[in-house]
């Protein structure tokens, strides 16, 4: 279709588009298939009949051939047989198919294979299995084919446009196109291979028309390819112009670099006609994909006038609309409610910030529960989370509702906690919420935020609320009708001391101190405090005592700590514990660098405690700020920053500082200094005419496009003293960065200011005051509510028609467009974003009629799916009710996380929900589907029995055999017209499987959402996929999260109420009495055995046992034999259930089978994994072991002493190196047991517990961390026994083992400790840690053990262990045979088998030439179609009764690629061991895969390290023999070498000594005349 018809029909009516689309001439097309392309091919034809291309039945009757040649050798062999089949004259297209999973595949183009002259292009194609990939390669392709059959984009759209165009015909008007229909000639000043053409045809595609000669045009398009030099080409192409014509001219450079910088050519041009020139990157025929050529397309559209004309940004008022109800005027929704405090530990007053926020928001404080309307206890973990929280229940008061503060003492503010609202059953504790506290804070962490939120959301509290309930508050103690407000800090005067250089650094604290009232004064006499600051410049025990030594007397004063570094998470011991001081009332440490305080906790907390101190409330901060001059500046532009210096004006606007017209009026000078040219000769210029004697602000702008890019502060060029602050700014073109540089930038001004992070509220209230003011007489609803149901469409820009998606989606949920403003219930106004984001929302907000609800879309033209934008909301007046932003290209919306949101916001503004669904099955799931019917359960929605009753249906489709082909058969029987949400179910058990999104093979109308799922067995996985899977869901079905948490939370309240009982000890029952309900192979002795080593015994009826200890191995289906096995159970016996599967996997995922147990005998049910006829080695199975031991109330203790004293031996025992010594264990807290580890260690190397501290040679003490370090290492050295040597182990309670933790050495100063290490435990264990490992090589180190001694008790044991064998009166002998072994190949391998061939002949081993001879058969089975058939075609042919090693070696070049284990598949009774191998090529990979495989084979073949090794003696050669004995003989030599030169070194030096003594001797005589 040609352009000029384009731009023709454009002008035409309706019905005249309609009837010129029908008479255009489609070309027909023949398929021919040069090979298998899986139906892959069907995408390319379904596209090319998209466009208005028929397929047609044979060559003759078409127009062209479309030849598909999928590659399956080599591309020059595929490609030639593929052209052979053209046949006669028909033009033809080739698609060459590489069949890859690889998007981003790099190929050679087939195009230079292909000769013959009917093939008109060629293009390659990317697909994998029977799918096209979505990759740039096939996008290239069809835009290719597209191009040769001369399609444009307004024609390959047509369908669509006519069908809208048909809904609008009853409209008053026709299509009106708003660009003018100007003419333009195009002048070519170089080669440019075609690639103007596109930008071209952009003019045409909006209504301009290229014309045949200058004298015709409107304007001229001039091209100018850079050849040489940018200048002389331009110069060049500017000289012919015809005079008088406007012109644009694109000047294009040749490049394949999509993001190639360039300098902007229009600084070249002086031609006074040429009106816009624009840079362009093209490469052979095509412009490039780039923001460079977008760039340049917008701005000639901006030109054209094709965009909006700019007006005055909107203000900023959507935020505060959002924090309000709408429906009625604003409450303050909070009651003013009386609570009761109740502490059951210790806190260290660290609750009284959580009691500071209560009463902040009204609440009070009462002496008794009886005034209480609820009770807040706080409840510091000291022990174990359950312990503490029961116990804290115990005695609550009845009748009153309590919030339950349960606090962790930590340093780590993000530290992972369970919620230990799991552990409350007790039904008056409303809410239970997790706190992180440090000695006597709360820290600042995410855990604390959230933990206040839900307080705030189970008292009613909005953050609107909070705000103004503090501001009412304020102002009702404060005003009075005789004074002003107010500050209620008192004014106190403090006198600074400096103990060292800071750089200045101290400044700021200064002045934070000044700027909440507080005055610095010149002598120690007139002040009330000292702020004494000390910078630590050696070590800061002694730098602290010599700052305190000289303090003027009877002061009080604070002391700040200065400690220099440039890590701002430094980790410092506290300083406080080193002060004695009794004036200095409070000790801080600050971080600095140079002449600046660092921003970090550390300070934050500091300057926190010297409020604290002081008495300054977060409240006084806040009213200080309501007293804050409005101080008044005056803006100096030294440079052009394209009015990027507007942002910083209007932030500095925002908190209340206003500009003014000349310096003289003004407060400070704000000065914007661009870089031109070198950052100091800018600013000198810049500082060079200040006005004098004003303070200024220095903004030193940086233009660049990269947020990070790295600076050297300017501050250290600025010498003039009027500049008490410089900062450096990131800008591009008009707009400052988003950038952490900025960030600190806004930061420091602010501080500069004294502008705290409460002062920027303070216009944000003013305006929400008259907001609310103005809304107090509001009669109507502002929210549009489910009833309204009409909506007019208002576009204020060209969307391309991606807006018809967002009005389908309306529509879906049974809203409806109308024609007229009058008959809709609201507006759906989409605002395409052209430049300004802020203009265009102007623009289209002017003319919006009033009266009207809106909803307003801004549409952002992108291809990036994960392009970032800000909110345009902020932009929007009080008018529109809701913005959202979407992405959209050319005439799609894309699928991105943001469509989704805005969608999403929709719905919940429109207050859309569905609650009631059908479950539909369409395939066999085995139960793993209902998890997924369970989340929706718990999130509120309700499942019925029948289409009729329910919302919307949910439809799970498991795949059985190809993913199109099942969804389209589950989608058949749909019924009627009922939204539904399908399940795709990908059975496998790798949680990363990688699927093509299912959604793309739905087109019924009905499927509102299709998402995928990862299932295994009976499960579905823990997976990203799955996670995604039900957030989609969620988004559709528009659930909160906190509608979420609160099903969650009730939920568990009905399901636990019975949680206490769960867990009963019962230390006293001792017997047991076995029952079998099937047949374990005798697996079930293994666990029999546990159990008799722990002190039980198994007897021989039910009458003498004290439980029942129920093996129920799953022969079908678990809850079928679950309930066999509890039928015929013997009553009045507690009863443990052992439920064991068969399975080869110790991974193996169960559903725990506790949940299918309601007999009340049960007490415990636990799961274990078997494979034949013993217990697997599994995580699984230990922590069956351990509940059962945790029921049945065994300690460790028990364990420890049960596996060391079955290996002692009975004649004599452990023989160590280290001398025996006895240690006396002292416990000062509780540990859980967890020390026992610990005991049993040193145990293990030869010492010995004693029961008294006289009997022992050494103390051993355990001191578990309960509140603070430091006082729990006092409190447990304060009663030490006399004399005797200690080790003190301090034990840290954390599940965190990479826990950072300050040296508790430190704190001992007790002489007869003479070791202090840390140790990390969680719950009754030690964790396996680098601390726990460093800890023990200490003790070790101590006690004087050495490695060897280790050893030589290992090589004991293993003596003793193998001391059977000694009594046939030789050495010990190599138990591995020398077998022999027969290769049998199945299969092309490519000689990678002979690595495997190789290893086997390394151990000993011999190949042999016939199964005859040899003791085993070793099967390498290469796959080369499906597993299973590979296998069974090898395993047809094996010789008689050898027993074999199946080796089944899967082709891939990753080592890290998952295999079925393929021993599955093996039924043959002869292949004793199946293993899996990956090769690639000729070789074996080095893999986990691979090195597991020939582990199995050593262990199945029973080859030891010893025997390899002695292996590896027996094939040495002789001169590899003569090799060791030359260098063992060297070794000699060398050792006698060292010790001779060692003997000569000591004599020389005696030699010395005693001429030295002589000397001296004749010296003294010389001096006291000593004769002789």
């Amino acid at each position: 279709m040609e352009v000029s018809e384009t731009s023709q029909r454009k002008n035409q009516s309706v019905s005249d588009m309609a009837q010129k689309a029908e008479t255009v001439s489609w070309k027909k097309f023949f398929v021919i298939l040069a090979g298998r392309t899986n139906d892959a091919h069907l995408e390319f034809v379904a596209k090319l009949e998209s466009i208005g291309q028929t397929e047609v039945n044979s060559p003759e009757e078409s127009d062209y051939l479309l030849v598909f040649c999928p590659v399956a050798s080599r591309v020059g062999t595929v490609v030639n047989e593929a052209v052979e089949k053209i046949q006669g004259g028909k033009p033809a297209i080739l698609v060459v198919m590489h069949h890859t999973f690889n998007p981003v595949q790099v190929l050679t183009e087939s195009r230079r294979l292909v000769d013959n002259p009917n093939v008109k292009v060629t293009v390659d194609c990317l697909f994998y299995e029977d799918k096209l990939l979505t990759s740039n390669r096939n996008d290239t392709a069809w835009c290719d084919v597209q191009k040769y059959l001369g399609v444009s984009k307004f024609s390959i759209f047509e369908v669509e446009l006519i069908n809208f165009m048909h809904r609008k015909r009853d409209s008053n008007h026709e299509l009106q196109i708003s660009v003018p229909q100007k003419k333009f000639f195009v002048i070519l000043a170089g080669k440019t291979n075609d690639a103007h053409l596109e930008f071209v045809a952009k003019i045409e595609s909006i209504g301009h028309t290229e014309v045949n000669s200058p004298e015709e045009s409107d304007y001229l398009l001039v091209f100018c390819p850079v050849a040489s030099r940018v200048g002389s080409d331009v110069s060049e192409a500017l000289e012919k112009l015809p005079g008088g014509k406007p012109a644009i001219l694109v000047v294009m450079h040749h490049t394949f670099n999509p993001d190639q910088v360039l300098p902007e050519s229009r600084r070249l041009v002086d031609n006074p006609n040429v009106e816009l020139t624009v840079d362009c990157l093209f490469y052979e025929g095509k412009l490039l994909e780039s923001n460079r050529n977008y760039t340049a397309w917008i701005d000639v559209q901006k030109f054209l006038g094709v965009s909006k004309q700019p007006t005055l940004v909107a203000k900023f008022m959507n935020y505060i609309r959002r924090k309000f109800d709408i429906n009625h005027e604003l409450q303050i929704s909070v009651p003013q409610k009386k609570f009761f405090v109740i502490l059951v530990g210790k806190t260290n007053d660290a609750h009284l910030e959580f009691v500071a926020k209560i009463e902040s928001i009204g609440h009070t404080e009462v002496n008794s529960p009886e005034e209480s309307d609820y009770l807040l206890v706080f409840c510091p973990v000291a022990s174990r989370v359950g312990t503490d929280v029961s116990e804290a229940l115990e005695n609550l008061p009845g009748g009153k509702p309590a919030i339950l503060v349960v606090m962790h003492h930590t340093f780590n503010p993000d530290q992972v906690l369970a919620e230990s609202r799991r552990l409350v059953n007790n039904p008056n504790v409303k809410l239970t919420v997790d706190c992180l506290f440090y000695e006597d804070k709360l820290l600042t962490s995410n855990r604390n935020y959230t933990a206040w939120i839900d307080v705030q959301k189970y008292l009613g509290v909005s953050k609107i609320s909070v705000l103004v309930a503090e501001f009412i508050n304020y102002f009702k103690m404060k005003l009075d009708s005789n004074h002003q407000l107010q500050i209620s800090v008192s004014q106190k005067k403090f006198f600074v001391i400096l103990a060292g250089k800071t750089d200045n650094a101290h400044l700021e604290f200064v002045a934070k101190l000044e700027s909440i009232g507080h005055t610095e004064v010149n002598s120690p006499e007139e002040s009330d405090y000292l702020l004494v600051f000390c910078p630590v410049a050696s070590r800061v025990e002694r730098d602290v005592s010599e700052a305190l030594e000289n303090l003027p007397g009877g002061k009080p004063a604070i002391l700040v700590v200065m400690h220099h570094t440039f890590n701002p998470d430094q980790v410092l011991a506290e300083s406080r514990r080193l002060v004695n001081n009794t004036n200095v009332k409070v000790t801080v440490d600050c971080l600095f660098y140079e002449g600046k305080l660092l921003t970090s906790n550390r300070n934050d907390t500091a300057w926190h405690d010297v409020q604290k101190y002081l008495g300054v409330s977060k409240v006084s901060t806040f009213q200080t700020m309501f007293n804050m001059s409005q101080k008044k500046f005056f803006v100096i532009l030294v440079g052009k920053t394209d009015d990027a210096h507007l942002e910083f004006v209007a932030k500095l606007e925002s908190i209340g500082h206003t500009e003014l017209n000349n310096p003289e009026e003004s407060d400070y000078l704000l000065v914007f200094c661009p870089v031109a040219s070198r950052v100091e000769r800018d600013v000198s210029e810049a500082l060079e005419d200040l006005p004098g004697g004003k303070p200024a602000i220095l903004v030193v702008m940086h233009h660049t496009f990269n947020a990070d890019q790295v600076l050297a502060e300017s501050r250290r060029l600025v010498d003039n003293p009027n500049v008490e602050l410089t900062v450096d700014c990131l800008f591009y073109e008009g707009k400052l960065l988003t950038s952490n540089r900025n960030d600190t930038a806004w930061r420091d001004v602010q501080k500069y200011l004294g502008v705290s992070k409460e002062s920027t509220l303070k216009t944000w209230l003013a305006k929400s005051m008259n907001y609310i003011k103005s809304k107090h007489d509001s009669s109507h609803e502002h929210q549009i509510s489910v009833s309204q149901k009409k909506f007019f469409v208002f576009l204020v820009g060209k969307t391309n028609d991606a807006h018809l998606e967002f009005v389908a989606k309306l529509e879906s949920i049974g809203h409806t467009e109308v024609n007229s403003l009058e008959e809709s219930d609201y507006l759906l106004v989409f605002c395409p974003a052209a430049l300004n984001v802020g203009t265009d929302v102007s623009e289209a907000l002017e003319n919006l009629p009033g009266g009207k609800p809106t909803i307003l879309v801004m549409m952002h033209h992108t291809l990036n799916p994960d392009q970032v934008i800000a909110d345009s909301r902020r932009l929007v007046n009080v008018n529109v009710k809701l913005t959202v932003d979407c992405l959209f290209y050319k005439d799609k919306l894309l699928t991105s996380n943001r469509n989704d949101t805005a969608w999403f916001d929709v719905q919940k503004h429109l207050g859309v929900s569905k609650v009631k669904f059908f479950v539909i099955l369409a395939g066999k799931t085995n139960d793993a589907h209902l998890e997924f019917v369970a989340k929706l359960k718990s999130i509120g929605q309700t499942e019925v029995n029948s289409p009729e009753e329910s919302d919307y249906l949910l439809v799970f489709c498991p795949v059985a055999s190809r993913v199109g082909r099942d969804v389209s058969e589950a989608l058949e029987k749909l019924p009627g017209d009922k939204p539904a949400i399908l399940v795709v179910m990908h059975h496998t058990f790798n949680p990363d499987q990688v699927l093509a999104e299912s959604r793309r093979l739905v087109n019924n109308p009905n499927v509102k959402v299709t998402v995928d799922c990862l299932f295994y067995e009976d499960k579905l996985l823990k997976s990203n996929r799955n996670y995604t899977a039900w957030i989609d869901v969620q988004k559709y079905l528009g659930v909160s999260k906190v509608s979420i948490l609160v099903a969650k939370f009730k939920n568990f309240l009905s399901s636990n109420v019975d949680f206490i009982h769960e867990f009963q000890i019962l230390v006293s029952q001792k017997k047991f009495f076995v029952i079998l309900a099937g047949k374990t192979n005798d697996a079930h002795l293994e666990f029999v055995a546990k159990i008799e080593s722990i002190g039980h015994t198994e007897v021989n009826s039910l009458e003498e046992s004290d439980y029942l200890l129920v093996f129920c191995p799953v022969a079908s289906r678990v809850g079928g034999d679950v309930s066999e096995a509890l039928e015929k159970l013997p009553g009045g016996k507690p009863v443990i259930l052992v439920v064991m599967h068969h399975t080869f996997s110790p991974d193996q995922v169960l559903a725990e089978s506790r949940r299918l147990v309601d007999n009340p005998n049960v007490e415990l049910t636990v799961d274990c994994l078997f494979y034949k006829d013993k217990l697997l080695m599994s995580n699984r199975n230990d922590t069956a072991w351990r509940d059962v031991q945790k029921y049945l109330g065994v300690s460790k203790v028990s364990t420890f002493r049960a596996i060391f004293n079955s290996k002692r031996d009975s004649n004599d025992e452990l023989q160590i190196s280290v001398s025996k010594k006895k240690f006396f264990v002292i416990l000062v807290g509780k540990t859980n047991d967890a020390h026992l580890e610990f005991v049993a260690k040193l145990e293990s190397i030869g010492q010995t517990e004693v029961n008294s501290p006289e009997e022992s040679d050494y103390l051993l003490v355990f001191c578990p961390v309960a509140s603070r370090v430091g006082t729990d290492v006092s409190g447990a050295l304060e009663n030490f026994p006399g004399d005797k040597p200690a080790i003190l182990f301090v034990m840290h309670h954390t599940f965190n083992r990479d826990q950072v933790l300050a040296e508790s050495r430190r704190l001992v100063d007790n002489p007869n400790v003479e070791l202090t290490v840390d140790c990390l435990f969680y719950e009754d264990k030690l964790l396996k840690s680098n601390r726990n490992d460093t800890a023990w090589i200490d003790v070790q180190k101590y006690l004087g053990v050495s490695k060897e001694s280790t050893l030589k008790a290992l090589g004991a044991k293993i003596m003793n262990n193998i001391s059977w064998k000694r009594d046939f009166n030789h050495e010990l002998q190599i138990s591995v045979f020398q077998k022999k072994f027969f290769v049998i190949l199945a299969g092309k391998t490519n000689d990678a088998h002979l690595e495997f061939v190789a290893k086997l002949k390394s151990i000993g081993h011999t190949e042999v030439n016939s199964p005859e001879e040899s003791d085993y058969l070793l099967v390498f089975c290469p796959v080369a179609s499906r597993v299973g058939r590979a296998v069974s075609d090898a395993l047809e042919k094996l010789p008689g009764d050898k027993p074999a090693i199946l080796v089944v070696m899967h082709h891939t070049f990753n080592p890290d690629h998952v295999v079925v284990e393929s021993r599955r598949l093996v039924d043959n009774p002869n292949v004793q061991l199946t293993v899996d191998c990956l090769f690639y090529e000729g070789k074996l990979l080095k893999s986990n895969r691979n090195d597991i495989a020939w582990f199995d084979v050593k262990k199945y073949l029973g080859v030891s390290m010893v025997s390899t090794l002695r292996a590896s003696f027996n094939r040495m050669s002789s001169r590899q023999w003569l090799f060791v004995f030359l260098v063992i003989l060297f070794l000699l030599v060398l050792l006698v070498a060292v010790i001779l030169s060692a003997v000569f070194n000591v004599g020389r030096n005696t030699t010395n000594y005693n001429k030295t003594a002589n000397g001296l001797e004749g010296i003294i005589c010389n001096n006291y005349s000593c004769g002789g």
